[in-house]
């Protein structure tokens, strides 16, 4: 990511990158979601498809709504062991999907986070500002990292004699 130009459009346009970002995971568990569910024979699998699908906008907690609802649904409707067994292996498959591929190729890189800087901003928002904070944890940072680039390179222009701009 760029630290020249102006850092206010530059985290105006980080923001923006971050809230598509989201949505496109976000339809992409959906659809993971239901394929997963139609397989397990969930009931009401694409009502539980897209509650799945919105509730990935919440860090950490999202994902444990849907597999509480699923679970409840499939143990209300007396399902199998087995159906409840895919479903919850469906779950940790696209968790491990939204992990391990979506967020580091659509969130990590275009908004220069690494993993750990991520992972302590949403534990220090949780800490500090509970729900709220999760949910702003990595918009914040992302924000903050605009900052600190254009003050980094700022500084470091200064000190090679390069006027400021």
């Amino acid at each position: 990511m760029a630290a020249s130009g102006n850092p206010f459009r530059q985290a105006i346009r980080v923001l923006g990158l971050y809230i598509r970002s989201q949505l496109i995971i976000s339809a992409i568990e959906t659809v993971l979601y239901a394929v997963g569910f139609a397989i397990a024979h969930v009931p009401w699998w694409p009502l539980f498809a897209l509650i799945g699908g919105i509730c990935s906008l919440i860090p950490s907690i999202g994902s444990l709504i849907t597999l509480a609802l699923v679970g409840l649904t499939m143990l209300v409707a007396d399902r199998d062991w087995t159906g409840v067994a895919i479903a919850f292996g469906a779950w940790v498959a696209i968790q491990a999907i939204e992990g391990f591929v979506l967020q580091p190729l659509l969130l990590g890189r275009p908004l220069g986070l690494r993993a750990i800087p991520i992972f302590l901003a949403l534990l220090a928002g949780s800490l500090f500002f509970g729900p709220l904070g999760i949910v702003l944890a990595v918009p914040v940072l992302a924000v903050a990292n605009v900052f600190w680039q254009y003050f980094r390179t700022r500084n470091v222009e200064r000190s090679l004699g390069k006027p400021d701009v």
